[in-house]
């Protein structure tokens, strides 16, 4: 079922959470205790031949995420250790499609978390890097071209907040659609992007546009592209800065949008250009250490670490 505009009352909960079998379960354990403990997990070779009951399954995830809800929370496996939670999401990632490139380090797999409660996004710190709440995006605005799928996996919710903000766009849309025409339009013109930690380029592309089944798709950072646009000396004008607050303030809208804490193993598989997410503010425990430091032998509760990945899916599936 296409151009499906879920909101808060409408929403099919029942759908989002799926739980593997315990055959794929096992195909999970197998391999994380397999190979143990990485430095990169992204490292990984993943032959598909090692799980193939997990790829029938995922054939379910995916048709949710593409043409239902665009969103699926994945249960965690029982047993898991916080490392091969790590596994688990880098399995599903590489078997769903071509995992995306996030930085200049080369990772494929990114780690966030609170590197410094002391730093602020107002100062510099970047959204990922810091335990602040953000604002609404999608996180397909460093590259201009798109991907399907964004999985956040939990290792460690933290010891006080942490909320994710899931917002379905296609209601968003709907609801510009009707009560303000003139921004949508304006919205759907292009903007100044840049290659935020991968290089120094810009790029031209709308907040909005639609695809090849009519529906709605985001790229929406506003803090991304505002720095874009100063960079290329290309001030807003006041009707796109009122268009970007209409979608602001749409996004913003509580029956739009679906609150939930990630718990320790799940794993969060949403259609990142038809799905926007933010996460409320956190506070970590006072001896919290990184999965990094915990892997290097420091002794102390994980902070609230979460896992990233972009895939891009196969061509023809």
């Amino acid at each position: 079922m296409r151009n499906l505009k879920w909101d808060i009352n409408s929403l099919n909960q029942s759908k989002i959470f799926y739980a593997f079998n315990d055959e794929s379960n096992q195909e999970i354990r197998d391999f994380a205790q397999k190979i143990g403990k990485h430095q990169f997990v992204d490292q990984t070779v993943i032959n598909p031949e090692n799980f193939k009951s997990i790829i029938k399954e995922l054939k379910t995830i995916e048709k949710e995420v593409d043409q239902g809800q665009k969103i699926v929370i994945l249960k965690a496996i029982p047993g898991l250790m916080y490392y091969e939670i790590e596994t688990f999401q880098w399995i599903v990632s590489k078997l769903l499609g071509e995992t995306i490139l996030q930085n200049e380090e080369g990772r494929h797999l990114i780690h966030i978390f609170d590197r410094d409660p002391m730093r602020r996004i107002k100062d510099g710190a970047r959204y990922h890097q810091t335990h602040e709440m953000g604002a609404i995006h999608t996180d397909n605005v460093n590259i201009p071209e798109t991907y399907q799928y964004l999985l956040v996996g939990c290792v460690a919710p933290a010891m006080i907040g942490g909320e994710n903000i899931i917002v379905n766009g296609q209601a968003v849309y709907e609801y510009l659609k009707e009560y303000a025409p003139k921004e949508l339009e304006i919205l759907m013109e292009k903007f100044t992007w840049e290659y935020r930690g991968i290089s120094k380029e810009l790029y031209e592309a709308p907040i909005i546009s639609l695809d090849s089944h009519g529906e709605a798709q985001f790229r929406h950072l506003r803090t991304y592209m505002e720095s874009a646009h100063l960079r290329a000396g290309k001030l807003l004008n006041s009707d796109q800065v009122r268009a970007l607050d209409a979608l602001d303030a749409a996004l913003n809208m509580s029956c739009f949008q679906l609150i939930y804490r990630l718990q320790e193993g799940e794993i969060l598989v949403a259609n990142d250009s038809k799905v926007l997410h933010d996460r409320k503010c956190f506070v970590d425990a006072m001896d919290s250490i990184s999965i990094d430091e915990k892997k290097a032998g420091k002794q102390g509760h994980l902070r609230r670490s979460l896992l990233r990945t972009w895939v891009r899916q196969f061509p023809n599936s």
